[in-house]
């Protein structure tokens, strides 16, 4: 800003803009707030302003009564005002659509009608990073009524502030359309990986493999025998029995559908009393630590070496492995990625299947694809609180192609979803640039670069000649208004 084009004038913002605080009524009354808009005052709180898209604002989630008003610090600015967060957080902005007033969670700015509202509302959104900086606090920072009144302003000649707005909205308008593509790619590409996990647990994905490679189902009878001999080993529970199911959806004729618990050698929840938690040792897995294909350890818990190998006797969790979230989120999905790392509490459970008929990794992408998913949501609704319990995932249908089938499904999914995923991390380094580059055409127009300048503009220097002589002479006014009611 030091190099500003001829005309302009670097200015502090109380020079151009009375700097306004905010207030709230006594909280005690409750007659003081209204949920009538149109017949009570219109007051903003930075909450309203969370997620908020537009650049100008009529009225919040509460209005003001005339005794509200009354009883606190607030100040009805007039329609234009600009309407600047000064903490909790500091920098959202918004043009008032109407007399407004606000908390004390902001400090605004009433222009004076040499300053045009939108470009003061477009240069404050460029400098919300200086505010940020120049907040202060420890519980949470906040701008003061001091600070906010000695920002840099750089003053354009009114009508090259009116050509900056109008390239501004026309440009940012442009933005706005581009980012909001690209937010919309995310969902895009949830549905499609959806589409994906539908097309491969329905045989749709290998039709072309299964002609090429014939269509030769398992020996169901075999997965019986052995499921047999194993519980009466007594290695596999009595409960894990073998057990088809009727179809859910269209299979090949060479597929079947068969129940998880007849296909698995474990089905098990982690420990149902509370552990002994300790500062850091083995790892303990909950429900949260599950996440969609993977084990998030941000927010771990950890048990010491003995409370481990006790745990472990229950639940075993080794590499490749299935565990599934069973409270809160319910149905998320992941393989274990090490041995003899883990020990789990309730709120998630282990699968160990038997790896001569089915693929650990094939297994995560049924369990994750809409039908079974809604099976599960189905399965968990039966009380208050989502639960998924060991039983309705025992008695979960599977549908079951040959082995080779299977890897070449797995092949095909990792495929599309790497695909997916490039496309997903190409889309937040774009929507990065988005972001940078509003503040770069923002910071450009405030360098007076956006636009041409006109050798014919009035000066800024005229202009503030012209606000300082039209304070001076409202300030007579208001003194002559005082003194006349003082004498009446």
């Amino acid at each position: 800003m030091s190099e500003l084009p001829k005309g302009w004038k670097l200015v502090q913002i109380d020079e151009v803009s009375e700097v306004v605080s905010g207030g709230t009524p006594k909280s005690t009354n409750a007659s003081f707030y209204s949920e009538n808009h149109h017949e009570a005052i219109a007051w903003i709180t930075p909450a309203d302003l969370s997620g908020y898209k537009k650049n100008s604002i009529s009225h919040g989630r509460r209005s003001i009564t005339k005794e509200g008003y009354d009883s606190c610090s607030a100040k009805l600015m007039p329609k234009g005002s600009v309407l600047f967060s000064s903490r909790a957080p500091v920098g959202y902005v918004v043009i008032a659509e109407n007399e407004i007033c606000t908390n004390q969670g902001f400090k605004s700015f009433v222009p004076f009608k040499q300053v045009d509202s939108q470009y003061l509302y477009y240069y404050l959104k460029s400098i919300k990073h200086l505010a940020e900086s120049l907040a202060t606090g420890t519980t949470f920072k906040e701008l003061s009524g001091k600070v906010a009144k000695t920002l840099p302003f750089p003053l354009a000649p009114l009508a090259e502030q009116k050509r900056i707005v109008e390239k501004l909205d026309e440009v940012l308008a442009q933005v706005d359309i581009i980012k909001a593509r690209l937010d919309g790619i995310p969902e895009l590409l949830k549905r499609f990986r959806q589409s994906v996990l539908a097309s491969a647990v329905s045989g749709k994905l290998t039709e072309e493999w299964r002609v090429a490679h014939g269509a030769l189902g398992q020996d169901l009878k075999l997965i019986e025998q052995t499921k047999t001999g194993l519980i009466s080993a007594k290695t596999v529970k009595k409960d894990l029995n073998f057990e088809l199911s009727d179809n859910i959806f269209d299979i090949p004729d060479s597929w079947a559908f068969i129940k998880l618990k007849s296909l698995s050698l474990k089905i098990t929840d982690g420990e149902h009393k509370t552990p002994k938690r300790e500062e850091t040792g083995r790892y303990l897995l909950s429900a949260r630590n599950i996440r969609d294909g993977y084990l998030c350890l941000e927010n771990v818990d950890y048990v010491g070496e003995e409370e481990y190998q006790k745990l472990r006797k229950r639940c075993d969790p080794n590499k490749g492995d299935i565990l599934i979230s069973c409270s809160g989120s319910v149905g998320r999905v992941s393989l274990v990625d090490a041995d003899d790392q883990y020990v789990m509490v309730r709120s998630a459970a282990l699968v160990k299947v038997i790896d001569d008929f089915l693929m650990n990794s094939y297994l995560v992408h049924v369990l994750q694809s809409p039908e079974l998913q809604k099976r599960i949501e189905e399965s968990s609704k039966s009380t208050a609180q989502s639960n998924l319990f060991l039983g309705p995932i025992k008695e979960l249908e599977i549908p079951l192609p040959p082995l080779a089938e299977q890897k070449e499904i797995v092949r095909l999914v990792d495929q599309y979803f790497a695909f997916a995923d490039t496309i997903e991390a190409q889309v937040k380094k774009a929507q990065a640039r988005i972001d940078n580059l509003t503040q770069s055409i923002l910071a450009k127009a405030f360098r007076g670069e956006l636009v041409p300048q006109n050798d014919d503009d009035e000066p800024a220097e005229v202009l503030l000649e012209r606000i300082a002589k039209a304070r001076k002479e409202a300030e007579a006014l208001a003194k002559a208004a005082k003194k006349a009611a003082k004498a009446k």
